[in-house]
């Protein structure tokens, strides 16, 4: 018929191998993608996060600190970590299998921290670090929180419930703090009460005890005894250093004892570590940031004595 042209027997419309063409490209790159990522999933010391995942169900899963898994990443322990996230493992991680499903809750309407952490019998605190979450984060309805249990409680602080409290609650701003110092009084015996009148009544400091904690050593205080002071829970500048510079930026630890004559008991050394721990981790602080009034202000002091060992007093930060 004219003006009718017949396809050969076999041809394919031009259209048709167009569309196989994309569609085979498609193709091709899907299996790219999804071989790269089973290539990161697959490669030592790299962990891909999966949906639900926390940095301290991450680091319980492979055998590791959430602090060393946090450090590795560059993350801050609050951080939040997305599906599909490449993450490194620290050295010695381990392989065990994903275990099963943690226990979780709903957040309801008016819920709160310390409302669920009753209603489970947990501690708020383990709570919140469970959820990578500080104890004046805000949770909104609908949001799933993990109930820790097991190995978080036994991971808990040793530092009471009270110290622990008001160095969460402590109106801390991002950047605050560059130093921690550690100090000795000098004396064998000493208490936060006695020094705050010196420093009121013989240094005129308006706001007193120059430190922001005081740890004793069994005389006048309990041995490993923690006293908050007013500096912390007020985040005022510290009294304890030469420099007023310093003073703006750094936290004041006074160990009772002269370490120049005895060792620190050990007791104080443990409250000491579980204090530093907790401090670097509420400042966003490494192990690098403890230091002695001696090394931060050479030639002007010996504080805190030649018998005490910051050397020590690092390593087990470093370990944890």
């Amino acid at each position: 018929m004219i003006g009718t042209v017949r396809a050969s027997k076999g041809a394919k419309p031009p259209g048709g191998r167009r569309r196989r063409q994309v569609g085979l490209r498609l193709l091709m790159w899907s299996l790219s993608l999804w071989s790269a990522l089973w290539g990161w999933a697959g490669q030592p010391g790299v962990y891909v996060v999966q949906k639900g995942d926390t940095l301290t169900a991450i680091a319980r899963e492979h055998g590791v600190s959430v602090s060393a898994l946090a450090k590795l990443n560059d993350l801050e322990l609050d951080d939040i970590i997305r599906p599909g996230q490449k993450l490194k493992l620290p050295e010695g991680a381990g392989k065990a299998e994903r275990p099963a499903p943690a226990k979780t809750v709903t957040v309801r309407k008016n819920d709160n921290l310390t409302l669920i952490a009753r209603e489970h019998g947990v501690d708020v605190l383990d709570l919140a670090r469970a959820n990578g979450l500080t104890l004046d984060s805000i949770i909104h309805p609908g949001q799933r929180l993990v109930i820790p249990e097991g190995p978080v409680a036994a991971e808990r602080s040793p530092l009471p419930a009270t110290v622990r409290r008001a160095i969460e609650q402590a109106p801390v701003r991002k950047g605050r703090w560059r130093y921690i110092i550690i100090h000795h009084s000098a004396t064998t015996a000493g208490t936060p009460r006695a020094m705050d009148a010196y420093h009121r009544r013989v240094r005129h400091m308006e706001n007193g005890l120059a430190y922001h904690f005081v740890i004793g050593n069994g005389h006048g205080m309990k041995d490993g005894e923690i006293y908050v002071g007013q500096r912390w829970n007020c985040q005022l500048p510290g009294g304890h250093l030469s420099s007023a510079r310093l003073n703006e930026v750094s936290v004041g630890i006074c160990l009772v004892g002269d370490f120049n004559r005895s060792k620190p008991t050990r007791r104080q050394l443990e409250s000491l570590e579980a204090l530093l721990q907790a401090l670097l981790e509420r400042c966003g602080l490494q192990p690098d940031a403890v230091t002695t009034h001696k090394r931060i202000v050479p030639g002007h002091t010996e504080c805190p004595g030649r018998l005490f060992s910051l050397k020590s007093v690092l390593r087990g930060l470093e370990s944890d």
